[in-house]
């Protein structure tokens, strides 16, 4: 069987859903749905014994009046999730997706052409591509499309880090989806001579127990970066395949992973027609780590540094700059100040703002509602931000700095101080 075929981790948020006309079901309409879902668990569904228990709970939840198919949909899976525990499960009311997933599989394919239209519209779920101040590449993506499709789109992701000194994959808002792109994305973190084994799966295949592995790919487009230091970012909401890249990666020692302990949605899942109406998205396998044989089930990955999500960016880049900064690394040390500053969660008092406005030697300094404003020969203005104690970067360029010289208390001199460690004084002249 083709890696390709293999619908592994399919994204649990949703990208968009078809709409569909209201329906009603009687009694007898809504124990069918649960003798098929039953079915379709028995033929499915990775831990058979809990079945019993599951099947339970959604026998409670058939009413004795009519419902309205949707919210049944919903109930249903509010109950697989209540009696298994897992949060990969879902029913929709679709008879449009459910047409089309059936057109698709049948076609080869294993997703719809309106869940690919989606993908593409959302960029395949790759949100920022950037470089930070200190050579650090960062990339933020919230959900993992099939490389079949998305493979272009993420190697010009990974065009950014080229040459970096440090890499950060952001997965604090990432939902999971085709973990060939894990795979993908993985393989540029290891030399092309060198088979690594990212996962160990075993599943059912109609019928039939299947076990096999995820390796390094030898081939990507671009540069490799097997020496990078590289940075995971993890938060609550991180789930499923953003979880097993970052647990694979920091149990391979490849990794460090910083933020929250994610939502641990460890298994992989396949979507099944229960009926024309009706999907059901169900766990059907198990995958386990190379290094352990584990997962995290439940329990979700631990960070290596635990930090409050939205504090998660910038202790990676402390992370990644301080070593070489205390190495003697003079970009390192630069961009490190304004990261530390952040981190302090300092600012500026009004006060101090007010007192820096004025003319100096050539240039003026006006106060604004963000903060203040660098003005040079009547035509040119940059922003400033404060990245420390009357220190401020310039927002457009990182090759310079202000700070503000005090004689007595009082603001004399505007210093620019250049990344060289050059530094040229204009005085006050107000």
């Amino acid at each position: 069987m083709k890696t390709r075929a293999f619908p592994s981790l399919l994204a649990v948020v949703a990208l968009g859903a078809s709409p569909v006309v209201a329906q009603t079901l009687d009694q007898g309409a809504q124990r069918e749905v649960v003798a098929r879902l039953e079915t379709a668990l028995k033929q499915n569904y990775v831990y058979p014994d809990r079945i019993p228990a599951i099947a339970a709970e959604l026998d409670r939840r058939v009413q004795a009046g009519p419902v309205e198919a949707k919210p049944f949909a919903e109930s249903l899976a509010q109950g697989l999730v209540k009696a298994s525990e897992d949060l990969h499960f879902s029913v929709a009311f679709d008879p449009a997706e459910v047409e089309a997933d059936r057109q698709a599989k049948a076609g080869g394919e294993a997703t719809t052409q309106a869940q690919r239209d989606r993908e593409r519209g959302a960029n395949f779920g790759f949100r920022d591509a950037r470089r930070l101040d200190g050579d650090l590449a960062y990339v933020r993506f919230d959900f993992f499309a099939d490389p079949q499709y998305a493979q272009e789109t993420a190697a010009g992701a990974m065009r950014f880090a080229e040459g970096a000194k440090g890499l950060i994959f952001d997965l604090r808002y990432n939902n999971g989806g085709v973990l060939e792109m894990a795979q993908f994305l993985m393989s540029y973190l290891y030399p092309a001579s060198k088979d690594q084994e990212f996962f160990d799966y075993n599943y059912n295949e109609k019928g039939v127990q299947v076990a096999r592995s995820q390796w390094s790919l030898p081939a990507v487009s671009g540069q490799r970066a097997p020496d990078m230091p590289v940075v995971v970012l993890t938060g609550s909401t991180s789930f499923s395949a953003a979880e097993w890249m970052a647990f694979s990666l920091q149990r391979l020692g490849r990794a460090t992973v910083i933020g929250e302990q994610t939502a641990g949605g460890a298994h992989p899942v396949t979507r099944v027609p229960i009926d024309d109406r009706f999907m059901l998205q169900v766990p059907f396998g198990l995958i386990r780590d190379p290094v352990k044989g584990e997962d995290f089930e439940g329990v979700g990955v631990t960070p290596d540094l635990a930090v409050p999500a939205s504090e998660a960016l910038l202790v990676a880049q402390k992370h990644l700059l301080k070593g070489r900064a205390e190495a003697g690394d003079a970009d390192a040390r630069w961009a490190l100040v304004p990261v530390e500053w952040a981190l302090a969660g300092q600012a500026p008092s009004a006060k101090d703002l007010d007192e820096a406005v004025g003319a100096y030697e050539g240039r003026t300094l006006v106060r604004t509602p963000g903060g203040l404003a660098y003005h040079w020969r009547g035509r040119f203005v940059l922003a400033l931000d404060p990245i420390g104690k009357d220190l401020f970067a310039v927002q457009g360029t990182d090759a310079y700095r202000f700070r503000l010289v005090r004689a007595k208390g009082a603001v004399a001199a505007l210093e620019r101080v250049e990344k060289s460690g050059e530094t040229t004084t204009y005085r006050r002249l107000d």
